[in-house]
């Protein structure tokens, strides 16, 4: 399915991103509000063992003190009522501090446990956010690997690994729809008629020699079936329950490409096979890559999760991969705003018929409301979602060297609905063009007739100065262009329209604009018509 900009334009998206940018702003606020109750439980834990020790400190004193009180006493002798009922005291006042002492720390390493039991809670609802995550959409930047198998000698069992280039590797099980081609157990006539690839055999009667003999495999079940980026590998075997003679096909993604091992010959290394029959096995991998690629999209539960090869529910930092799946997104997110013809809103359009478009869209309120259980700073990850970039800006145009070429004036400030201009000299009254220097212009007179050249002075409009004391120029529909830079001076101003070239003037800019034009003609004519000496 092909989508397209909210500006119509094509794009290299194959899913509704716009449904996976929901979800995925959804599984990382999951993330970060767990690493923040985590936090949370953990500073509470911090906080209740300096408590407990506190405590623990007073309650040491206190039977050390009990003990004190009886120091300068006097008690008799051992065996009186006095020194009987101190001893007592003694051993009842070790006894209870003792006791509390157990009690305090039975009751701190309960509250302790009871805490780690929630952050592995906590753990666990990341990793099965991840799960919905997963099993619904196709991460960016992912490489998939897919295995069958056969399980049970009836049906087999898919499994797909992601893994993505910021660090996530998770294993999915795969559900097999029914009537699908890998519903039951696959014999090689069903895909292939007739099979027939050459293989070393060992033969002959006096002498024996290995000689390349044909095998026909097409009665051959597929027992086993992988497939990934640079590797893959076909099981076949007689028996559908994966016993019996067979070969192991081999791909590879550099050459040699194709390469058999007999099954029953384990410990002798695969060979490679004719280009003929190379053919034919990646003729029969292909249909069968073909169907299980279908099988990807019917994921059914995460197996496992790794992020930077620690498994993700006992990873330190969990928030990590929530970072860098918003800073994947990000670029894509900022290219669909940045087509998108609402400023709130993300918006892609999927093609349906030749003549007919459907358009999807999504609020940044919508998901900005997702991040309110997040602190500022959790907040702050997703900035990076919310940046419209500004279009490429334009490059400026230099000066060409002759003044008949067109010159480039483009906008210092530009208005919203103003647009890039050419402008081009006003043509001269059938003279020679005005020169840009703040001296008058030299004309010389009968140059190249033959006649002596002479300078006539002409009286040249008095040149203008800006603030900074530069020199400018004027043209005679009032576009003031700097003599020594391409740098503009003035703001451009908006076409009439798309197709006229005559700009046109704000009206408190309007009386200037005419002083500005009569004073340019009025060189002009001086310029064509001399006073006589």
């Amino acid at each position: 399915m092909s989508y397209l900009y909210g500006d119509s334009t094509p794009s290299k998206l194959e899913g509704n991103y716009i449904e996976f940018l929901r979800d995925a702003v959804e599984f990382c606020v999951q993330v970060l509000a767990a690493d923040q109750r985590i936090g949370q439980g953990r500073a509470q834990a911090r906080s209740l063992e300096h408590a407990t020790a506190g405590e623990y400190e007073r309650l040491q004193k206190l039977g050390a003190l009990v003990s004190k009180s009886f120091e300068g006493a006097t008690l008799g002798a051992p065996d009186t009522a006095t020194a009987r009922c101190a001893a007592a005291i003694l051993k009842s006042a070790s006894d209870l501090v003792r006791n509390e002492a157990v009690a305090m720390r039975a009751a701190l390493d309960a509250e302790l446990a009871k805490r780690e039991a929630q952050a592995g809670q906590e753990r666990d609802g990341c990793v099965k956010a991840l799960e919905t995550l997963v099993v619904k959409h196709d991460l960016p930047e992912t490489a998939v690997e897919l295995h069958l198998a056969i399980n049970g000698g009836a049906r087999y069992a898919g499994r797909s690994r992601l893994k993505t280039t910021f660090g996530l590797d998770a294993l999915v099980d795969l559900e097999i729809p029914t009537n699908h081609l890998f519903d039951r157990v696959i014999r090689v006539d069903r895909l292939m008629e007739r099979l027939d690839v050459h293989a070393p055999e060992i033969g002959g009667w006096l002498h024996k020699e290995v000689k390349k003999r044909p095998q026909h495999l097409e009665k051959h079940h597929i027992t086993e079936f992988s497939m990934g980026s640079t590797a893959g590998m076909i099981k076949l075997r007689l028996q559908p329950d994966g016993t019996g003679p067979g070969f192991d096909v081999l791909f590879a993604k550099d050459a040699p490409r194709v390469r058999l091992a007999r099954a029953e010959q384990e410990s002798e290394p695969p060979f490679e096979v004719e280009d003929d029959d190379a053919k034919k096995l990646l003729a029969l991998q292909g249909k069968l890559a073909a169907a299980a690629l279908e099988l990807s999209k019917h994921r059914r539960r995460l197996v496992e999760a790794k992020i930077d090869g620690e498994a993700m529910r006992t990873h330190a930092k969990q928030t990590v991969l929530a970072e860098r799946l918003i800073a994947h997104m990000a670029p894509v997110v900022q290219e669909i705003a940045w087509r998108s013809h609402s400023p709130g809103e993300l918006v892609l359009r999927k093609l349906l018929s030749g003549d007919r478009r459907e358009e999807i869209f999504l609020s940044k309120a919508e998901l900005k409301l997702k991040l309110d259980p997040l602190t500022d700073g959790n907040r702050a990850l997703f900035d990076p979602l919310w940046a419209s970039p500004l279009p490429p800006a334009a490059v400026p145009v230099k000066a060409a060297a002759s003044e008949s070429a067109p010159v480039a004036v483009p906008a210092a400030a530009p208005a919203a609905h103003s647009q890039p201009v050419r402008y081009r000299p006003t043509p001269t009254l059938g003279t020679p063009q005005l020169n840009t220097s703040s001296a008058p212009a030299v004309i010389a007179a009968g140059a190249g007739s033959g006649g002596t050249p002479g300078p006539v002075p002409v009286a040249g409009p008095k040149p203008t100065v800006d603030a900074s004391g530069e020199v400018m120029r004027r043209t005679l529909i009032g576009a003031t262009v700097s003599s020594v830079t391409t740098t503009p001076l003035v703001p451009t101003v908006p076409p009439a329209d798309a197709v006229s070239k005559t700009p046109i003037a704000a009206v408190t800019h309007v009386e200037a604009l005419r002083k500005e034009a009569a004073g340019t003609i009025e060189a002009a004519i001086t310029m064509r018509d001399p006073p006589k000496s």
